[in-house]
């Protein structure tokens, strides 16, 4: 065999060899906090609902309203892209419109909990409708 041949073939088999992805050396929970997040907030939300029905005295599940703290989970999204758009730009338009999202879901969720009447409290949705127009991500 000539040494053009035997160069051919070591570059062959070098093509051939699995090569290994650059995104492989991220850990696998990494891209998954979200969703590892959501489902941690989701178990203890069971095992406090199972303890109550155990007979574990819980004095926050006791008023009549208490599934609106389901509600507060819906903020959980929002608040971490507003983490997220902070780290990646600081604190802009994209951040400011997560945060009012999330506060938005909170105040909901407050109105429940707190037995506070929408009579009195729907002018604060006018106002978020302002802070959205404010941050609004088409700026």
């Amino acid at each position: 065999m000539s040494s053009v041949d035997e160069k051919s073939k070591e570059d062959t088999q070098i093509s051939q060899q699995p090569s290994v992805p650059a995104s492989s050396s991220k850990s696998p929970l990494k891209g998954a906090s979200g969703s590892w997040a959501l489902g941690l907030a989701v178990a203890v939300i069971g095992g406090l609902l199972l303890a109550k029905n155990l007979g574990v005295d819980l004095f926050f599940l006791d008023f009549h309203n208490w599934w609106a703290f389901f509600i507060l989970l819906a903020a959980i999204g929002p608040l971490q892209l507003a983490y997220r758009c902070y780290q990646r730009e600081g604190f802009g338009a994209a951040t400011l419109n997560a945060l009012v999202t999330a506060g938005s879901i909170i105040f909901i969720a407050l109105i429940f909990l707190m037995d506070l009447s929408f009579g009195t409290w729907w002018p604060v949705f006018i106002i978020i409708g302002g802070l959205y127009m404010m941050t609004s991500r088409n700026q």
